[in-house]
C-alpha cells in the first residue's frame, strides 16, 4: 500500500519490536491506527518500522505499559485461591498450604462442628488425615489441633472478607497474611 506520512510514533511494547504510529495511506481520506514492525508480513510495514527508527518521521515516543487494574474481587479470589500457609511446632508433618475456598470452608465446619459435638473425629478414631492444597495428606495427631486449624482457617477467610468489604467501599485495606502457626 501507498503511503505519504507517518505521525505520532510511539513504542507498542518494551523491547521497542513494534511501534504504533498514526499512517496517511493514499486510498484513505483519514490517518489510520498502525503497528509497525521489522517482521510485519506486510513489506509496507517493515518500511514504515525501518523509517520510524531512521527518524524519518522524528522522534518515536517511549513504551508505556498499560494500566491493569485488578478489582477487589479479583484480589480476594486471588488470596483465597493461594490458600493459607499452616506451621506447627508441635506437629511439622501439619506444614502445609491448605486450601480456604467455600467448599473448604464448609468441611472444615462440619469437622469442627462434630468435634465441638463428640469430642472426637468422624473417623472416630484419634486422628484425622486432611489433603492439603495439592492434594497431600497431613494428619492431624489430635482434635486439639484440628480445631486450632479450623479457627485459624476461619480467622483468615474472616479477615479477607472484610478486606474485600473495605476495598469495595473504597478504603484502604490489606489482606491478611497467609502464614499461621497453629502451635
Amino acid at each position: 500500500m501507498n503511503y505519504t506520512d507517518v505521525k505520532d510514533p510511539v513504542y507498542g511494547s518494551a523491547d521497542k519490536t513494534s511501534i504504533i504510529c498514526q499512517v496517511k495511506f493514499d486510498s484513505f481520506p483519514n490517518y489510520l491506527p498502525f503497528s509497525a514492525s521489522p517482521k510485519d508480513v506486510q513489506l509496507h510495514g517493515q518500511k514504515i518500522f525501518a523509517e520510524l527508527v531512521a527518524g524519518k518521521y522524528g522522534t518515536i515516543g517511549p513504551y508505556v505499559a498499560p494500566v491493569i487494574t485488578v478489582t477487589p474481587q479479583q484480589q480476594y479470589n486471588t488470596v483465597i485461591a493461594n490458600g493459607l500457609t499452616v506451621t506447627s511446632s508441635s506437629a511439622p508433618a501439619l506444614n502445609g498450604v491448605y486450601g480456604v475456598a467455600s467448599d473448604d470452608q464448609a468441611n472444615i465446619i462440619s469437622e469442627a462442628q462434630f468435634i465441638s459435638i463428640y469430642q472426637q473425629f468422624t473417623n472416630g478414631l484419634t486422628s484425622f488425615a486432611w489433603a492439603d492444597i495439592k492434594g497431600a495428606m497431613h494428619t492431624f495427631p489430635s482434635t486439639a489441633l484440628f480445631m486450632a486449624f479450623a479457627k485459624a482457617s476461619a480467622m483468615y477467610v474472616s479477615g479477607c472478607k472484610q478486606t474485600l468489604a473495605a476495598l469495595q467501599n473504597g478504603q484502604v485495606a490489606s489482606f491478611p497474611a497467609s502464614t499461621v502457626n497453629i502451635g
